[in-house]
């Protein structure tokens, strides 16, 4: 008979997970409260961006390269578009471009480029961005955008067609016996068991696995759809860097839903449950503000539409993929947020084929690294 595995949450890793599992022979239940991708998660949301210039990572700079062409391949295998190519314009202000720099290599090998762009140039091409304050800049032609919350909808399905079991439940309990889980109990009190545990609740794991509570930090991260004039629906998606470790990001063309515009900036907290996620006039001005100074003309652009996403950022930035600390038959997936969205596929395989061949966890992504690690902003830290 085939292993159990019960995966708790169906997110972008929840939802790959469970799949890929399914498909490699496993009885999955794939468990989540609310519906994949839903508005409240970590995974919600129209859009994500897929791209590979990882400031010379290679473990990450791998699971993009793999996660392009699970994307891409399963777009066509179930002729579904949840996959948008576009290209990026990269910009550094007053800020070294090390992230690019140390990024060129690794994506050649893999066969992505990352250009440096003539800034005089670059100006004559794009007239409607100002560049009188980016001091570099970069093309990265192989970007595309992922159609987020959707997708998760989609992936949910082509696991139920693949034999899986989905239940839309709350879990409110981990049960333990010795070293390992001996079941799950729901909100209304039924107990679920398997042979394997995965956890992929983004914001609310802490709620489950009070032994995470020093490692993650949930961030408020508000996305803003602004109405913007035709002539920037031919723009490339852009992502720019700045002094302090900031990083803003945005999709000029945007299901005719307007600009797009959204920042990774990590130091407003959120809670889940509890905090109001509407616009905070403070986080809107500052961001306004920046988008003007790099997109003039949207000077008097309204406010179309509003999101706020919710990141779990673990202390490094880094992804954790690791046993539950206080079971041998559980695996957490955490502090996904931000950027794990894309490599959704490569960690549905990196799961399975642990769980399948006992293939290592990546040691960057080990809780272990805590013990002597020290804390980073963001990823983008270099």
């Amino acid at each position: 008979m085939s292993k159990s595995v019960i995966v708790v949450g169906a997110g972008a890793w929840g939802g790959w997970t469970a799949f890929h599992l399914q498909k490699a022979g496993f009885q999955v239940t794939l468990v989540e409260k609310e519906g994949p991708g839903n508005v409240l998660s970590g995974s919600g949301g129209k859009t994500r961006i897929i791209r590979m210039a990882y400031g010379g990572s290679q473990v990450y700079t791998d699971l993009t390269a793999q996660s392009f062409n699970l994307w891409e391949a399963y777009s066509k295998e179930w002729n579904d578009p949840l996959y948008h190519e576009k290209g990026a314009l990269w910009m550094f202000r007053g800020v070294k471009p090390t992230y690019a720099e140390l990024s060129i290599p690794l994506m050649k090998e893999k066969g992505f480029n990352l250009d440096a762009l003539d800034l005089k140039n670059l100006s004559v091409r794009y007239p409607e961005i100002n560049l009188k304050d980016i001091t570099s800049a970069y093309w990265e032609p192989k970007v595309a955008y992922l159609e987020a919350s959707r997708a998760c909808g989609v992936i949910a399905d082509k696991f139920k067609e693949a034999g899986g079991q989905y239940l839309k439940a709350e879990v409110e309990g981990i049960n333990y016996q010795e070293d390992n889980i001996s079941g799950l109990t729901f909100k209304d009190g039924t107990v679920i068991q398997a042979d394997e545990y995965v956890f992929a609740c983004g914001p609310w794991l802490t709620k489950l696995v009070p032994e995470m509570k020093g490692l993650i930090h949930i961030s408020r991260q508000e996305v803003y759809y602004f109405d913007a004039l035709d002539q920037y629906s031919d723009l490339p998606i852009w992502l720019e860097f700045r002094e302090g470790d900031q990083m803003y990001y945005g999709i000029p063309d945007h299901f005719g839903q307007g600009f797009k515009f959204a920042y990774d900036e990590r130091r407003w907290s959120l809670d889940p449950d509890q905090d109001d996620r509407g616009i905070r006039d403070g986080i809107l001005a500052k961001m306004r503000g920046i988008l003007v100074n790099r997109f003039p003309s949207l000077k008097d652009s309204a406010v179309l539409k509003h999101h706020t996403c919710v990141y779990e950022n673990s202390l490094d930035g880094d992804f954790i993929i690791d046993k539950l600390p206080k079971a041998q038959n559980g695996l957490v997936l955490a502090g996904s947020s931000g950027h794990g969205y894309k490599m959704g596929p490569a960690i549905g395989k990196l799961v399975t084929d642990h769980l399948t061949n006992q293939k290592a966890i990546p040691s960057e992504f080990l809780l272990q690294r805590f013990e002597k690690s020290s804390a980073r902003k963001s990823q983008y830290e270099v």
